[in-house]
């Protein structure tokens, strides 16, 4: 290699370790505050979501949606239940935060913590691979214009992780 080859291989190489850092630490500020709604959270309500989206233009009013996919069902927990998918969401080791999966989303399962201030929807998938969306209501009516952003994130789950576990002890099988 000649002198501009090594040059652009350095920073070529430089410019996509620094893309990886500014991804992850992007990724770390959204579990971060995500996380805080989730310690602070109040009320911690389980559904069961349809598969797929719906255009925020087509949805019903009289109906509830989480990340855009409507709920059809609400699953009862106790709070003991409650406590215990709050504590599993916190666990850090459930997530991924250095590689992003490039499988497809197909949930199962939504959660809606609420604090005095906040609402936190997160969607579930376990299949094919465990992801996760989340919505916090801070990001959804941003005060000033420069604030606004996409107001969704996409989490990695871990293959074997404890949150889906604990959602699907919590939901009463199908007979």
């Amino acid at each position: 290699m000649n002198f501009p080859q090594k040059m652009f291989f350095y920073i070529a190489i430089f410019t996509f370790g620094l893309s990886l850092f500014i991804l992850s630490s992007c990724k770390e500020k959204e579990l971060h505050a995500m996380q805080k709604v989730i310690n602070e959270s109040e009320e911690v309500e389980l559904f069961l979501i349809q598969d797929t989206p719906t255009n925020p233009i087509e949805q019903d009013t009289s109906k509830i949606y989480l990340c855009d996919y409507e709920a059809y069902a609400k699953v009862y927990t106790s709070k003991e239940q409650s406590d215990s998918l709050k504590n599993t969401l916190l666990d850090t080791t459930n997530y991924i935060s250095d590689v992003e999966k490039k499988c497809m989303m197909m949930p199962k399962y939504a959660m809606r913590l609420k604090t005095k201030k906040d609402t936190l929807d997160i969607v579930f998938s376990d299949n094919p691979c465990a992801k996760a969306v989340a919505k916090h209501s801070i990001l959804k009516n941003p005060k000033k214009e420069e604030d606004k952003k996409e107001d969704m994130f996409y989490i990695d789950l871990k293959s074997e992780n404890t949150i889906i576990k604990l959602i699907q002890s919590i939901v009463p099988k199908k007979e």
